[in-house]
């Protein structure tokens, strides 16, 4: 954005200011009260403006003693910024000309440091966006319109997912806040179990226009969008928009919902050969004594391409959660079936059936169509994380002993229809380190024997499967620790996460930890954080994974045998809280890792990082 299209911005919020925020008579923003006395006191006008935003300096320098053999020579490598082009420094502004309508606009300013002239890229973010209310004896009525906003619906039609809270906090996301004490983070997610995210979190984003109701009569509530998701992008001419709608009922601390969604577009110039899907659910929950809650979201839904018939099929996800009044601890008991017939990536499960395909104009003007969102193949995932062509079992549980957490996860899972012979998994150990091995971009198909795969802030790796293709079962066990106590009159935590995955050639209730799997995998990270003062906390970090292909996978051509992967690392750091709204955050990690039968599958090296993080 250029100055002159930014003065221009500015200008046109005074004017919305102007005339919507104050009566004619005292319009002028800085009209003093009357009778000339000194000092002068002014309007509210500048009340009605609200600017705040951040800046972020994100520096990550990497020494490789080893690496693969298609990253050269070179061995010391410095980068500045984010390899997703977030920005560096984000302004918003946000007007509120009255108590039922505001608006807002952004400007940010980013640099990729290649020492080019046109270094610094500068623009909106979010764009304008309008947002108004309006309340009547029937209800308040809102609307949100332009620029970017994150909405949420239902975790099958718009939604992302939230899990189960088992992660690891010792890596920082762009998207992490400063908290008031530095030390906040770590005790909230210990007390919590669940941290404070920005407005991102579990929300999905969309360009168009929002129209909802609530407080109607009877309880009801009504939305309804038409517009584009990151699915519906690129400024070709064809048709291509998303639309969607919720209808729901309030029945106490209950309720039942209805729910559609329909994204449309074209996979040619000439608008002839329609991509889409269609899913209508209902979403619902029901509170029992306040000691059962049944909720979940059932429903069924189609994918349509000149290559797929566009098939319905079902889509149900329903959990039982019980209280400790009940079970002694709060247990919850889930189950999901989803066909591979229904595919919607704006939705909470990943697309593992159909190779999806998206509207893009540097395909479009070569003639051709970029393929968009790659299915996973059969993926090993996280226990909450669900894809299509699955269905499977969920039991969670968790546990106190006076200052002792435990949180347990088990699932057992298999797919509907045999469709892949690939399999896919991380490195939870190294697996943000190794996603900056390759910067800019998202490759696919890289690495020493091009099977790694690089998504945002992680990677994939993919096996093939020998024998003939089956549909795979899946187990996963995940237990969460956590301690709190004191040394030296300091706060001192200690959170362990582990994980234990096998994939098979059928469903199976237990694990089978043997070479007959196609896959096993197991890690650990242990991590802990020690409170120096106010201001400072000592962190640290042990990650270890050993990742084994079974006798029916891919095998090396030298060794002649399957995979056998082992990584590990250490890292500590420190939080420093400068000021108020601005934290200084280090980390510094070793790490190694290699393929004991896959002779060019290793590297060994140290990754410094340092983020300054302003709120303002």
């Amino acid at each position: 954005m250029n100055k002159k299209l930014y003065s221009l911005l500015i200008s046109l919020l005074m004017i919305f200011v102007q005339a919507f925020g104050q009566s004619k008579q005292d319009s002028a923003m800085f009209k003093p009260n009357s009778g000339g006395l000194q000092p002068k006191v002014y309007q509210k006008g500048l009340s009605n403006i609200n600017v705040s935003g951040y800046y972020r300096f994100s520096a990550n320098y990497s020494v490789m003693d080893m690496q693969y053999p298609e990253m050269g020579e070179l061995k010391n490598r410095l980068f500045l910024g984010d390899d997703s082009n977030l920005p560096q420094l984000s302004t918003t502004i946000t007007v509120i000309p009255s108590k039922n309508t505001s608006f807002s606009s952004d400007l940010y300013i980013w640099t990729p440091l290649t020492g080019s002239e046109n270094d610094y890229v500068k623009g909106l973010l979010l764009g304008v966006n309008l947002a108004g209310t309006h309340s009547t004896k029937f209800g308040t009525f809102g609307i949100k319109t332009g620029g970017i906003n994150w909405y949420k619906m239902s975790p099958f039609t718009f939604a992302t997912n939230t899990g189960y809270n088992r992660f690891s906090l010792f890596e920082r996301n762009p998207w992490d806040p400063n908290t008031r004490n530095v030390f906040e983070r770590y005790d909230t997610f210990y007390s919590n179990g669940s941290l404070s995210q920005d407005v991102r979190w579990g929300q999905q984003a969309f360009h168009g226009f929002i129209f909802e109701g609530k407080e109607l009569p009877k309880d009801f509530s009504f939305a309804f969008m038409y517009g584009k998701s990151q699915l519906n992008g690129g400024a070709v001419p064809t048709p291509n928009s998303l639309t969607a709608g919720r209808i729901r009922k309030d029945i106490g601390k209950s309720f039942v919902s209805v729910n559609g969604i329909r994204s449309h577009t074209y996979s040619d110039s000439l608008s002839l050969e329609l991509i889409g899907f269609n899913l209508v659910t209902s979403e619902f929950q029901f509170n029992l004594d306040d000691k059962i809650t049944v909720s979940g979201e059932v429903g069924s839904g189609n994918y349509f391409s000149p290559s797929a018939a566009g098939k319905w099929g079902e889509a149900l996800d329903i959990k039982v959660n019980f209280s400790k009044d009940i079970t002694f601890f709060p247990i919850e008991i889930r189950y999901f079936q989803i066909s591979p017939n229904v595919i919607n990536n704006n939705g909470v499960f990943w697309n593992s059936s159909v190779q999806e395909y998206s509207q893009s104009n540097t395909a479009v003007s070569a003639g051709g169509q970029n393929p968009l969102l790659i299915p996973f193949a059969s993926s090993l995932t996280t226990i909450g994380q669900i894809t299509n062509n699955r269905r499977g079992l969920i039991l969670n549980a968790d546990l106190k002993f006076k200052r002792q957490k435990l949180t347990l996860g088990y699932s057992m899972a298999n797919e509907m229809e045999a469709l892949s012979d690939q399999i896919t998994y991380g490195h939870p150990a190294n697996n943000l380190a190794l996603s900056r091995f390759w910067r800019w971009g998202f490759p696919t198909n890289v690495g020493p024997y091009n099977n790694i795969n690089k998504v945002y802030r992680g990677v994939y790796e993919t096996m093939e499967i020998t024998d003939s293709i089956t549909a795979k079962g899946f187990n996963s066990i995940e237990v969460s620790y956590k301690t709190f106590t004191k040394i030296l009159n300091r706060k001192f935590i200690l959170f362990y996460l582990g994980g234990y995955h096998t994939i098979q050639d059928n469903f199976s209730s237990i694990p089978k930890f043997s070479s007959q799997s196609y896959l096993r995998s197991y890690n650990h990270q242990l991590e802990f954080y020690y409170e120096l003062s106010p201001k400072v906390v000592f962190c640290n970090y042990l990650g270890y994974d050993r990742i084994y292909g079974g006798v029916n996978t891919e095998l090396d051509i030298n060794s002649n045998k399957p995979k056998n992967q082992e990584g590990m690392s250490y890292a500590c750091g420190f939080d420093f809280q400068l000021s108020k709204g601005t934290g200084l955050y280090v980390r510094q990690r070793w790490m190694k890792y290699e393929d004991r039968n896959f002779e060019f599958d290793h590297y060994k090296g140290t990754e410094t990082t340092v983020e300054l993080k302003i709120f303002f």
